[in-house]
C-alpha cells in the first residue's frame, strides 16, 4: 500500500465514507465482482511470476455514521496527471463488491497513459460527483525505472523484452522517437550485438529519418566512439554501416536461399544501384572483390531482368560471354612477351622480330626485309593476351601482332603512301615501304598515313604475311 485518504461520498442516498490503498499491485483483468486472483495478495517472499498491468485499489465504504457497508457498488476510477486537471489520463469502471466495509478493486486500461509519473486519484461512486480531494499516487521502486533517463541494469540476458502480442493490425513491439538532433534508439555492447531484430511474419528492424539532412536512418559502426561518431553525419542513407576494425565489414549481408541476394541495391530514378569506392591497390584488395565458391557458377552476370537470358557474363575460370561483342578504348590485339634487353630499353612503336635467343622472346629488329618479323610495340592495347594475374608487374611488353597501332617508319626505302605494304627497315626498330614483290613472311602491316622523308610515327595496321 502507498497512500490512504478518507474521501466523503454518497451512495444511494446513504451517507458513507470509503478509505482508499492504491499502488501497483495488480496484472490487467476483466472488469468482474471479484477482483483478479492476480490481485490476492502474495507472501512477500515469493514474487510474483509476471510483472503486473494493473493498477490495485483497496478500500473501505461506510456511511456517514461510520459503520461498514455491504453490497455492489458501481465505482468509477479516474487517474489525472494534476490535482485539478479535468480531463483523466484514463479511466476504468468496476463493478465493485464490498464485504464488511472493505473492498479490492483495480484500474485497467492505463498502459499507454503511465510512465511511472506520479498522478492523481479521483473516485466517482455511481451517478455521484467526484469525491474531493484526490488522491496523489506515488511511483512504486520499480516503475523509477522507465522514468526518462533511467537506466535499467543488471546481468541476466536479455535486460529487456519487449513484446508486442496484437493480432491482426500494426503492433509495434518498439516505437522511439528522438527530438532534434539525437538518436531514437543508442545500443552499446562490450562483447556482442549491440542491437538485434527477430520478426516471424514482418519487418525485424525498421528505421526512418525524416530530417533533411546528412544522417541515416539506421547507423552502426565498430569501432571506438571517437571514431564511430563523425561518420554518421555523412550520408543521408537509409542504412549505414561503418567499421574502424582489421577485417570488420562496413554492412555485411548473408542469405541461405537460392533465391535470395545477400545484399540487394535498387535504384528507380535513374541513378546508380550499386556504388563502391576504395583507396587501394593491388589484386589483393580491389574495389569490388567477387568469391565464386562453386567451380560451376560466374563471378558477375548481367542480364535485363531476373532469370532471363543473359547479356553477357564472366564464368568461374575467368572466360567472358559477350553477346554484343567487345569494345575497348585502344585499337589492336597485344601479346605480353619477354624481351632480350631490359623492358625499359624499348619504346612503344619500335618494330619487333622473333628473337633466337630464347623461347617466347622477341628483340628490335636490325635489318631489312626481316621474315623474323611479329609485331610493334603496343602504345595502348584493346587487349593483352597471356598476361597472367599476379601482384607482380607484368614480365616484358605487350607486342601488337592483329590491329591498329602507331609504328616507327622510316622513308628510306622511298616515301611512304597510304596503303603501302610494310617490312622490316635497316633502321634498328623501324619498318619501311616493302616496294615490289617483298619476300614471303616479311610484310607486316600496311600504312594508314604517309611520311614523306626521313623517319617519324604513323599509324599502321599489322597484318602479317
Amino acid at each position: 500500500m502507498t497512500t490512504k485518504q478518507l474521501l466523503p461520498l454518497t451512495v444511494l442516498a446513504v451517507a458513507c465514507v470509503v478509505l482508499l490503498w492504491a499502488g501497483r499491485t495488480g496484472p490487467a483483468g476483466a472488469q468482474e465482482s471479484e477482483p483478479p486472483e492476480a490481485l490476492v495478495a502474495q507472501d512477500e517472499n515469493e514474487p510474483m511470476a509476471v510483472v503486473p498491468g494493473a493498477i490495485g485499489v483497496q478500500g473501505r465504504l461506510t456511511d456517514a455514521s461510520g459503520n461498514p457497508l455491504n453490497g455492489n457498488y458501481g465505482v468509477t476510477f479516474n487517474l489525472y496527471d494534476s490535482e485539478t486537471g479535468t480531463l483523466p489520463l484514463c479511466s476504468d469502471t468496476n463493478t465493485v463488491n464490498v464485504q464488511n466495509g472493505l473492498f479490492n478493486s483495480y484500474i485497467d486500461n492505463c498502459y499507454n497513459a503511465l510512465w511511472g509519473q506520479k498522478v492523481w486519484l479521483g473516485v466517482k461512486v455511481g451517478s455521484d460527483p467526484e469525491m474531493a480531494p484526490r488522491q496523489v499516487i506515488l511511483p512504486v521502486a520499480y516503475a523509477l525505472t522507465i522514468k526518462p533517463g533511467a537506466v535499467i541494469s543488471g546481468t541476466v540476458d536479455p535486460i529487456l523484452t519487449v513484446r508486442s502480442t496484437g493480432q491482426g493490425g500494426d503492433y509495434d513491439g518498439l516505437f522511439a522517437f528522438a527530438g532534434s538532433t539525437g538518436e531514437a534508439v543508442q545500443a552499446t555492447a562490450l562483447d556482442g550485438i549491440g542491437v538485434v531484430g527477430y520478426s516471424n511474419t514482418d519487418v525485424a528492424l525498421q528505421g526512418y529519418s525524416l530530417v533533411a539532412s546528412s544522417k541515416p536512418a539506421i547507423y552502426g559502426c565498430t569501432g571506438s566512439t571517437g571514431a564511430c561518431d563523425p561518420e554518421r553525419d555523412n550520408n543521408p542513407a537509409g542504412v549505414m554501416g561503418y567499421s574502424t576494425r582489421e577485417g570488420g565489414d562496413g554492412v555485411h549481408g548473408t542469405t541461405n536461399s537460392i533465391s535470395g541476394r545477400g545484399v540487394y541495391g535498387m535504384n528507380t530514378g535513374a541513378g546508380i544501384a550499386l556504388a563502391g569506392y576504395a583507396d587501394s591497390t593491388g589484386n589483393l584488395y580491389p574495389t569490388l572483390y567477387l568469391v565464386q565458391h562453386n567451380p560451376s557458377g560466374n563471378f558477375v552476370v548481367g542480364a535485363s531482368n531476373y532469370w532471363g537470358e543473359r547479356s553477357w557474363r564472366v564464368d568461374r575460370t575467368g572466360k567472358g560471354f559477350f553477346n554484343g561483342g567487345v569494345q575497348a578504348s585502344g585499337a589492336d590485339f597485344a601479346e605480353q612477351m619477354g624481351v632480350v634487353e631490359a623492358a625499359t630499353s624499348y619504346q612503344p612503336g619500335d618494330i619487333l622480330v622473333i628473337s633466337s635467343a630464347a623461347d617466347q622472346v622477341v628483340e628490335r629488329s636490325t635489318g631489312a626485309f626481316s621474315s623474323a618479323v611479329i609485331g610493334v610495340y603496343s602504345t595502348n592495347p584493346a587487349m593483352v593476351a597471356n598476361a597472367h594475374d599476379s601482384d607482380d608487374p607484368l614480365a616484358g611488353i605487350p607486342v601488337a601482332v592483329v590491329g591498329i597501332v602507331p609504328a616507327k617508319v622510316s622513308a628510306e626505302n622511298g616515301p611512304i603512301q597510304r596503303g603501302d605494304l610494310l617490312v622490316t627497315a635497316a633502321t634498328p626498330g623501324h619498318a619501311m615501304r616493302a616496294g615490289p614483290n617483298p619476300p614471303q613472311g616479311t610484310v607486316l602491316g600496311k600504312a594508314l598515313q604517309p611520311l614523306a622523308s626521313g623517319t617519324g610515327v604513323i599509324s599502321i595496321v599489322v597484318s602479317l604475311q
